[in-house]
């Protein structure tokens, strides 16, 4: 993800989930009815509630092309900076609540009910219309200087389109993709915008009403198919949702298998959301990796992930190694089953997931320190933990290992080849690939294990979230 991706329509009313079918009763069967006892609920009550703290952003790692957000001439940030667009103790600044990176791109949600963006809007990831024609700087330009001009419509956080979103609509959530975008409503309603892309660099994003094919979608429209939704997450190129029964759907690209089946036949459609056949007894929570997907069942509390395995990110020892190693159906994830898993992030190669006593795990690809595991030489050693290449490298962590230099953790983000931990005495780690300072540690060196992040503008901040894209990061507090 590190090169730079290259009509109003009329409102209309809120989508509603569809009404039970009447049933008709004859007077006798009414009588030998007992009387309810419980309260029924309405239709109109929401399924989802809104985050109500509010978050302090603090952004590092390239803004070449608008990523952090910091406005047109600022470009880049070795050390975490406070977004002051997304100060939550200045009363004029956008009061975010909730945030999601993509490949190049931020999704937020602010307290009142907006949905902002910022960074890469090539293939209309932003939702809203960027066009600015005062001189743009050359994307080859690599001075990093503070003079440099962005496209202000892009590097500053503004609001996504609203003229398709029906008036009541509520949100609670947002996800990003690569190219890709999606925000959740309070009746478990999805809306999205940008595109997906198949190996090919085909751009596909969906259908419109009439059934024709929609290459990119310019501003929110609601995802057909979907109901009932408590969680959405996004790959680079795929998104997934979870409903209220636990049935998890995929939609997007899925050449990669991340739809749990192979697509053939009158199963190659991908453009539709489809169930994922795993977690028998339905899922409590999901996540994802660029081209892998993970959840967590709700019986057995056992852990699954499918997709893209080429360096065990999918959490199957036997089958990584290969360059194009895809799952064929879900796979059991052993080490994770069990121990209470809240947390499940993917990059493009490598894993991490975070379990209820705090302990953080990472596994797949190793050789750029993308795991901030310091291993030892037992480990390494190891042929069921460790795979060497050719030259007899260590190169793939093939099971899910503690990171034990951060204690106790609460989240956990995976960019493209780094990872940001947050520990829970609000402190942050990062490690792997630094090379744009996606690591905050105020340098671009890569880092093989995990290091404080460190600075004045988090020095006094108890960080509760972190966020990864491909070459930047973002870091969040919440106002106490």
């Amino acid at each position: 993800m590190s090169s730079r991706r290259s009509g109003r329509a009329p409102n209309k009313a809120a989508p509603a989930p569809p009404k039970p079918a009447a049933v008709a009763q004859t007077k006798k069967s009414r009588a030998k009815q007992p009387p309810r006892k419980r309260q029924k609920i309405s239709e109109e009550t929401p399924l989802n509630t809104a985050p109500s703290s509010v978050l302090s952003v603090f952004v590092f790692g390239s803004g070449e092309n608008g990523e952090l957000g910091l406005g047109p001439r600022h470009t880049a940030s070795t050390r975490p900076r406070l977004n002051p667009f997304l100060d939550a103790k200045d009363p004029n600044a956008l009061h975010v609540v909730r945030l999601a990176c993509g490949g190049m791109h931020t999704v937020a949600l602010t307290a009142d009910n907006r949905l902002v963006t910022w960074g890469v809007n090539d293939n209309d990831a932003l939702g809203r219309r960027t066009d600015w024609d005062d001189g743009l700087r050359d994307v080859d330009d690599e001075s990093g200087s503070d003079d440099a001009e962005l496209n202000p419509h892009e590097s500053t956080p503004k609001e996504v389109s609203s003229e398709t979103i029906p008036d009541g609509t509520r949100f609670v959530d947002v996800a990003a993709g690569d190219s890709c975008s999606f925000a959740l409503t309070d009746m478990g309603f999805v809306y999205g915008w940008g595109t997906f892309r198949d190996p090919e660099g085909n751009e596909r994003f969906g259908y419109s009403p009439s059934g024709v094919l929609i290459k990119r979608q310019p501003v929110p429209i609601l995802v057909p198919g979907l109901s009932r939704i408590t969680q959405i997450v996004c790959g680079a190129n795929h998104a997934l949702a979870l409903d209220a029964a636990g049935t998890i759907w995929a939609w997007g690209s899925g050449r990669q298998n991340q739809f749990g089946r192979h697509l053939f036949g009158r199963h190659q459609e991908s453009l539709k959301p489809r169930p994922v056949p795993v977690c028998r007894g339905g899922a409590r929570l999901i996540g994802s990796g660029e081209y892998h997907c993970f959840a967590v069942g709700r019986r057995k509390d056992d852990v699954w992930g499918w997709g893209l395995n080429s360096f065990g990110q999918a959490g199957d020892p036997d089958t990584a190694g290969g360059d194009s190693a895809l799952l064929p159906y879900p796979v059991k994830i052993k080490a994770l089953s069990g121990r209470g898993v809240t947390v499940l992030a993917g990059g493009a190669h490598h894993s991490a997931a975070v379990a209820a006593d705090g302990q953080v795990y990472a596994w797949g690809r190793m050789d750029g320190g993308q795991l901030g595991v310091k291993f030892t030489e037992e480990q390494l050693g190891d042929e069921e933990a460790v795979r060497r290449d050719e030259r007899d490298k260590p190169r793939i962590c093939l099971q899910p290992t503690p990171v034990p230099q951060l204690g106790e953790a609460v989240h956990v983000a995976c960019g493209t080849d780094h990872t940001i931990f947050v520990a829970k005495d609000g402190g942050a780690w990062a490690t792997g690939f630094g090379s744009e300072g996606q690591l905050g540690l105020g340098s671009d060196d890569d880092v093989d294990a995990v290091q404080r992040i460190q600075g004045k503008a988090v020095k006094d901040w108890k960080l509760t979230w972190a966020g990864a894209g491909g070459q930047f990061s973002s870091l969040a507090a919440a106002v106490v």
